[in-house]
């Protein structure tokens, strides 16, 4: 390959995946609720955004809320009045602090009224997006994928994820708390829509995907708290599935522009698969 081959290649990669890390500005006020919410939806971008579609104007624009995100079609098929908090690039952080000016910490939204709360964080405590684009570069311009600090970097969200569980649990002690993980991202050996990633770093990143979720359900479970396996329904949904079946978008996004992000479908999935997580548990 062409030294000049190369550097176009890794400058589209770049391109699509500055997506991947990019954040919104300008975020406005978010009003706490009195007594808590019924249902309070806590995370972040995977939560929280579909990209460019469906963009929620009244949300904090920084956390490029979706109308049509998985706590707004969980609300809807139960009946439930929804205070919702996701917001991309947030971190566990961010639930008692506030994640920029004008919004509010997301706890604020639990109270003794509160009886559902849903939560999807961690991937950014995790460093996810920094590991994946390296591996995406890797197979551009040449280098090593795995690196055994991120492994590091997820091990080392378990105490403050246990600890948020707990302050979910004095804030709203009438709440069920259902935490959903990661479904499945990349299939055994990658595709093109992923360019860079070569099979066995493919293999890799799906593991690291796979290691949070085990670091997740195992705190969930300490702590009472429900986890929602959501990687097994995802099978053939992954972001080298076709356009419209695919719950993620790819680096070459044509969905959302936001790549490793879900579709409208993957949060239509993802919402089915809490909704019949929650009733199995009533």
């Amino acid at each position: 390959m062409t030294t000049r081959r190369i550097r176009w290649r890794a400058a589209a990669i770049t391109a699509g995946l500055f997506a991947l890390a990019s954040t919104f500005l300008t975020p406005a006020a978010a009003a706490p609720v009195d007594g808590g919410a019924e249902y309070v939806a806590l995370g972040d971008s995977g939560a929280a955004t579909t990209g460019v579609q469906n963009f929620d104007t009244s949300a904090p624009p920084q956390c490029a809320r979706s109308t049509t995100n998985t706590p707004k079609l969980v609300a809807k098929d139960l009946g439930l009045r929804l205070d919702d908090r996701t917001c991309s690039s947030a971190k566990i952080t961010d639930l008692t602090n506030s994640q920029g000016p004008g919004i509010t910490p997301q706890f604020e939204a639990l109270g003794p009224d509160t009886r559902l709360v849903t939560l999807h964080i961690g991937a950014n405590d995790a460093q996810m997006t920094k590991h994946v684009v390296t591996c995406h570069l890797a197979g551009i311009v040449g280098g090593a994928c795995v690196d055994p600090a991120w492994d590091a970097d997820i091990d080392a969200i378990a105490a403050p994820y246990s600890a948020a569980l707990q302050q979910i649990s004095n804030l709203a002690p009438k709440a069920a708390i259902f935490v959903d993980g990661w479904p499945l991202y990349v299939r055994d050996g990658g595709c093109p829509e992923l360019p860079g990633l070569r099979p066995a770093d493919a293999r890799y990143v799906q593991a690291e995907f796979d290691r949070l979720n085990t670091v997740v359900s195992r705190e969930a479970t300490a702590r009472s708290a429900t986890y929602i396996d959501t990687k097994s329904q995802a099978v053939g949904h992954d972001m080298c599935a076709p356009t419209g079946v695919r719950w993620f978008d790819p680096v070459l996004a044509t969905e959302t522009l936001v790549p490793y992000h879900p579709t409208l479908q993957g949060m239509r999935g993802v919402a089915d698969i809490i909704v019949q997580a929650i009733r199995s548990a009533r």
